[in-house]
């Protein structure tokens, strides 16, 4: 009968020592990588100084002296279509809900604020926080500004043409859409440091089209960590997107090192 009770107290004993170690652990984990958010994503990474900003188009129809009364139309599955006004003067693709959906996911298991997210014309008004932008510069007047900063020494947007390319300010290389039997789209992930506001940042999603935007996002939201013991600092990559597919999209530019390829993701 001793015997039983001394082996009841060695697993009792032995079931507390895991539980405190399982316990130190999770506190020991929690602040490493709120290091590793701080380190990537800047001081703001945990409060509510980090944005998501996304470009708002106005529907041209609405500058016209006489717009039109239902400007959209919504198909259903069944075959039918209905006539509506639709949204209001500021308006977003698609492309940017995506990618909008991937950041805030990334962000949400280290954050206990929700993360905010507006359009540019907001984002402008005040830019001392760290903003991620989505969408390229025709569309996102942060990425934009972003691309025009003296410190942005990566790439930058262009078009001849009727073709439009994101170039490599290094090497001069260009990224066009490739329009052939596959459709592929070209995204530019940016991280720069505002210049005006010290411990803040300027990351961009921005795509030659919207997949470009919502690939780069999906990568982004993937391998930030990676990107983060790559670079450690500021940085642009080019990623490569399969037309409807966020999935499909692979860095290209510039090569990923060996030593920075890991399975790791967020």
């Amino acid at each position: 009968m001793d015997e039983v009770w001394i082996y009841a107290i060695i697993f009792l004993l032995a079931g507390v020592i895991v539980f405190l170690l399982g316990l130190s652990f999770g506190l020991v984990r929690r602040p490493y990588r709120n290091v590793l958010m701080h380190r990537f994503w800047g001081k703001a990474a945990l409060d509510q100084n980090l944005i998501i900003s996304y470009g708002a188009l106005t529907d041209s129809r609405q500058t016209q002296p006489d717009p039109p009364s239902y400007r959209y139309v919504k198909r259903y599955h069944d075959g039918r279509a209905l006539q509506l006004v639709g949204p209001g003067p500021n308006i977003t693709g698609g492309g940017e809900i995506r990618a909008a959906s991937y950041i805030i996911n990334l962000l949400r298991p280290y954050r206990r604020r929700p993360v905010t997210v507006v359009d540019d014309t907001t984002a402008f008004a005040n830019l001392n926080r760290t903003i991620i932008c989505l969408g390229g510069p025709l569309s996102n007047q942060i990425t934009d500004l972003m691309l025009r900063e003296p410190n942005n020494r990566f790439v930058e947007f262009g078009q001849e043409g009727n073709t439009t390319f994101i170039r490599d300010k290094k090497s001069d290389k260009k990224f066009e859409n490739i329009q052939g039997s596959v459709k592929k789209d070209y995204g530019a992930i940016l991280k720069i440091p505002n210049l005006r506001f010290p411990g803040y940042f300027f990351f961009a999603c921005a795509g030659l089209g919207e997949w470009g935007t919502s690939g780069s996002a999906w990568y982004l939201a993937r391998q930030w960590r990676n990107l983060q013991s790559e670079f450690r600092g500021p940085f642009a990559v080019i990623v490569e997107v399969e037309i409807g597919s966020d999935e499909s999209a692979r860095r290209v530019f510039p090569e990923v090192k060996r030593s920075a390829v890991s399975n790791r993701s967020a």
